[in-house]
């Protein structure tokens, strides 16, 4: 799942918000302007005139809003950064919708702007994606990803990789399987000597890293038939390791 956020309004809702905020009078009834005056302010300005057809349908949205929560629904800006409200509750978000991902988007960078064109502060946008973890048209090997911190809850578990798969593919593949996984940061790791490697005795000064080295997420591994799995020129086999932290 996506998230849209916005820190400003577009253009010309910012000078909407500002005029009507200026005008706002809490002693009279009505608080505001008639709409007329409203429109004839409005319509002159360079920022709202190509919007004129959406203007008074958000400035009959704004006085609904003051009147249901009050003079502050007029601010141009919010008081707390949503982003943060977001990442903060990420974990939660992600165990109540049982989601693989979730990515917090500034909507003004996003390259679709007729997708996120409502988003606005306070007004997020939610954008769900089906991810095809596990795709029928490659080739794939099956291979034992192994926890190697001790003491731990996370076990031994046996994954698909296919041809041009990410580490982070393996790594949602991998949460998808245990569920315990979802919320925490996982680190994968290749053996230096995928043969020996799973074999050796463990070095007493590095137990869990001797022997080992870490992929990064946007490395892409590579399948045939004959040699199996490789990242680049090196052969992983058909063991890997995870850290979870």
């Amino acid at each position: 799942m996506t998230v849209f956020v916005a820190q400003d309004y577009p253009k010309w809702q910012e000078v909407t918000l500002n005029h009507l905020k200026a005008n706002y009078n809490s002693s009279s009834e009505p608080p505001f302007p008639d709409n007329q005056q409203i429109l004839q302010h409005l319509k002159v300005m360079p920022e709202v005139k190509p919007m004129l057809k959406k203007v008074m349908p958000f400035v009959a949205f704004v006085k609904s809003q003051v009147a249901e929560k009050g003079p502050s629904v007029l601010e141009s800006h919010l008081s707390f950064n949503e982003s943060d409200v977001f990442e903060k509750n990420k974990d939660y978000i992600l165990r109540s919708l049982d989601l693989d991902s979730l990515e917090i988007c500034e909507a003004s960078t996003y390259h679709d702007q007729k997708l996120v064109a409502d988003v606005c502060p306070g007004k997020p946008m939610c954008k769900f994606e089906t991810r095809e973890l596990d795709p029928v048209d490659k080739e794939h090997a099956q291979v034992t990803l192994v926890n190697i911190q001790p003491c731990t809850p996370f076990f031994k578990q046996s994954i698909k990789i296919y041809d041009t798969d990410t580490i982070e593919d393996i790594i949602a593949r991998l949460k998808r399987t245990d569920r315990k996984l979802k919320t925490k940061q996982v680190e994968v790791y290749r053996y230096v000597d995928p043969v020996k490697g799973p074999r050796q005795l463990l070095a007493f000064d590095q137990p869990m890293m001797w022997n080992k080295r870490k992929l990064e997420k946007c490395e892409k591994l590579e399948y045939c038939p004959s040699s199996g799995l490789k990242s680049g020129k090196n052969l992983i086999g058909d063991t890997l390791c995870y850290v979870v932290s």
